[in-house]
């Protein structure tokens, strides 16, 4: 009895993509090599798929985290000048500094 479709499906999903496609280019693949090919396009288009995924939410969280280093140094430069202001406002209230003068 021939093997079906389904169980080709099932076979070359238990092998794995790149068992099934080096035993594809060996030409050790038992089956019907159209369903074998349609099989291998199939889960090719999906692993680029999923790696062009993977690269837009890598792209993203790059992005993501450079906005928050950049806010980051912003709210540092931010608070280091008000206090450069706290300290030119206490040091020249102060009596002992106008004393001087």
């Amino acid at each position: 009895m021939e093997e079906t479709r389904e169980q080709l499906f099932a076979r070359l999903d238990g092998l794995g993509f790149e068992k099934a496609n080096e035993l594809r280019n060996r030409g050790m693949l038992t089956g019907n090599p159209a369903w074998a090919h349609e099989w291998l396009q199939d889960r090719g288009i999906r692993r680029l798929e999923d790696a062009q995924a993977l690269h837009r939410r890598a792209v993203f969280a790059a992005e993501r985290s450079a906005a928050a280093a950049e806010r980051a140094a912003r709210f540092a430069l931010f608070t280091a000048l008000i206090a450069l202001v706290v300290v030119l406002i206490v040091v020249t209230a102060s009596p002992a500094w106008m004393a001087r003068f």
